[in-house]
């Protein structure tokens, strides 16, 4: 049956899921951290007189940062041993500052009670929201003081609801839970698994990771350890951001503007003349689309949810998509002036043909029948050019 919950050697175990891609880098990286699953292995008798819950609490900057959640309680019934909490998110994807991670697990058992499960529940989905918010409204510097404050009181809240619940509290991993520290260079891929283990020791070399539906739990030997009890967590890293900020929908469009002004170019709806001020400071007052980028360009700049790689991609992205905007409208310009130089009737010099209106009519002839009705119209104009040299040839 393996070691009860509550006995056993405290230990924890990281499971790499992916390839080696290197150490987790600050300023170019994001951390994520999810609670996957958790394990009590009790007999039936006792989910009837207990309900399970816990705390993660995650220490990023060396301590600067620190994300602390409850994560509910839960209700075990009949043979159940694995907590109905699959994948969730704790730590949204926060830009990595650098220093060590830390993270602290807590799992304890307290005496059925509606009110208090209540409670613990409201407490988790409370505490799940401060951290999004400490993520979401972070600027340079880190996150907002006050709501770190609040996630502390909060957790704190729950410590002393647990001591002075009826029967008070097992603490399954101990009475301040494990914690283990890590260095960037463990998180070296997409996704960073960490078992933390209270029981029968583990030989690390037959440690996985498998999934069945929408459970993922951990291995031993093949089979889903089913030994003490263990709480599996995510660490997640990524390089580009997989929320939502304020700003992403004006810099969607903002490059939709961009490209409409060449869209009106190229369809006539608008001449260079009037497109590239747009796409330039304005003068005397006017605001510009180069205006707006640069207002966008600061916000992006200044955004502390995003890691500055990515703020550099993406800003320089608006000024290559200006550039690039330019350049089309200009060499549409100057195609649209070689058609209407090319249209022009060359005038006849006394005696005949200069050499260069010789060689431009030669060139005349050789051209390719058009696709649209503005070419074919410049093409009768050539071959009438073309006509009236070989009326004006000696001899003719």
């Amino acid at each position: 049956m393996g070691a009860k919950a509550g006995e056993g050697e405290y230990r924890y175990y990281a499971i790499q899921s992916d390839g080696d891609e290197g150490p987790l880098l600050p300023n170019q990286h994001y951390l994520g951290v999810d609670a996957v699953a958790w394990f009590l292995n009790r007999e039936d008798g006792w989910f009837s007189r207990w309900t399970a819950s816990g705390t993660l609490e995650i220490s990023l900057v060396g301590g600067m940062e620190r994300y602390q959640a409850a994560l509910g309680a839960f209700e075990l019934r009949g043979s159940a041993r694995t907590a109905p909490v699959f994948d969730r998110p704790v730590l949204p994807d926060r830009n990595y500052r650098g220093g060590p991670i830390t993270l602290c697990v807590s799992l304890f058992a307290l005496r059925r009670e509606t009110a208090v499960a209540g409670l613990l529940k409201g407490a988790a989905s409370a505490s799940l929201g401060i951290v999004a918010g400490m993520v979401e409204t972070a600027s340079l510097a880190g996150p907002q003081l006050v709501l770190g404050a609040a996630g502390a009181s909060l957790i704190g809240g729950v410590s002393q609801l647990l001591t002075s619940s009826p029967g008070g509290a097992e603490h399954l991993l101990g009475q301040g839970g494990l914690e283990v520290t890590l260095s960037p260079e463990q998180v070296r891929g997409p996704m960073t698994y960490l078992l933390f283990h209270r029981g029968t020791p583990l030989d690390p070399g037959r440690l996985a990771v498998g999934t069945s539906g929408a459970l993922t739990y951990p291995l031993h030997d093949g089979q889903q350890l089913a030994d003490g009890a263990w709480i599996l967590v995510r660490l997640r890293r990524s390089a580009l951001y997989s929320g939502v900020r304020g700003w992403f929908d004006r810099e969607r469009a903002l490059r939709a503007a961009v490209e409409n002004i060449v869209d009106d170019v190229k369809t006539g709806a608008l001449d260079a003349a009037g497109a590239l001020p747009r796409l330039r400071p304005g003068a005397g007052g006017a605001e510009t689309l180069f205006d707006d980028l640069r207002a966008l360009r600061q916000i992006i700049q200044l955004d502390g949810a995003i890691h500055e790689a990515e703020a550099k991609l993406r800003v320089a992205g608006l000024v290559k998509a200006f550039a690039e905007a330019r350049a089309a409208i200009e060499r549409h310009a100057a195609a649209a002036e070689r058609h209407a130089a090319a249209a022009s009737p060359v005038p006849l010099a006394r005696g005949g043909l200069s050499g260069s209106a010789e060689s431009f009519l030669a060139e005349a002839d050789s051209v390719e029948p058009p696709e649209t009705t503005a070419d074919s119209d410049l093409l009768h104009e050539q071959d009438a050019i073309a006509d009236a040299r070989r009326a004006a040839r000696p001899g003719q």
